[in-house]
């Protein structure tokens, strides 16, 4: 998998006491190296609540993005809620991001870990 990749997983839920999880789309963001060694992918997981989606932590993907995105319908990148999860939680990849909208989903990156 590669950075910028949108993933179709299975994440915990944190209000569960993450024992139970459920099926979403997220953006794999860490680094392609570490994306190649590790068992472990870093993701922001996406949501269909996009209410929150003008927060400066957070990336609309909508219009024509949604196709190479491989979503259904206009979803958040949720930047401010970072994940590591095992790769065995992937099941498979629907889309990619472009360029533009990976430096986007940086800026909300880094202002969501203050950098």
């Amino acid at each position: 998998m590669l950075r910028g990749d949108v993933v179709l997983c299975q994440l915990p839920m944190p209000s569960m006491r993450l024992t139970q999880f459920k099926l979403r789309p997220a953006v794999v963001v860490s680094k392609n190296t570490n994306n190649r060694r590790l068992d472990d992918l870093i993701v922001a997981p996406c949501t269909s609540n996009i209410s929150r989606s003008q927060e400066p932590t957070q990336y609309l993907i909508e219009g024509a993005e949604l196709t190479s995105a491989g979503v259904i319908v206009p979803s958040a990148v949720r930047c401010e809620a970072l994940m590591r999860i095992p790769k065995t939680m992937i099941l498979r990849v629907v889309g990619h991001l472009s360029i533009r909208a990976m430096t986007a989903v940086d800026a909300c990156l880094k202002d969501a870990l203050a950098l």
